[in-house]
């Protein structure tokens, strides 16, 4: 199932310099992302979430990082999921929010999936 929020960025009142807190960290060290027909719209993938999760995380922020231990170098705003190989994972699709770049949320964070580049923040 494709989930699919408005692009309005909910998060245009931080002041230059904040650093928004993000709710999921996706490890790409290769900087494999894809950009959309849309300004300013991303998507990285093959992730396993579960639905519900799915749920729950879209308007929140992700941010991407090559490593647990480095920060963030892009973030955004969750507007979607679109799902690969036979839906049993899923690309992240997001609208680029500069203000989460040099994120460290996930630095050190105990979300971080054993095997997996992925981190519930």
């Amino acid at each position: 199932m494709v989930y699919n929020k408005s692009t309005n960025n909910k998060n245009n009142n931080l002041q230059k310099g904040e650093v928004m807190s993000a709710r999921l960290a996706l490890m790409c060290k290769s900087h494999n992302y894809k950009t959309n027909s849309q300004k300013n719209i991303y998507s990285v993938g093959n992730w396993v979430i579960a639905e519900n999760r799915k749920k729950d995380l879209l308007g929140e922020q992700v941010i991407l990082t090559e490593s647990q231990a480095t920060p963030a170098y892009m973030g955004g705003t969750i507007v979607g999921f679109v799902p690969t190989q036979n839906g049993n994972k899923c690309e992240v699709v997001f609208q680029v929010d500069d203000t989460l770049t040099g994120n460290t949320d996930a630095i050190g964070h105990r979300g971080w999936a054993p095997g997996s580049g992925r981190c519930y923040i």
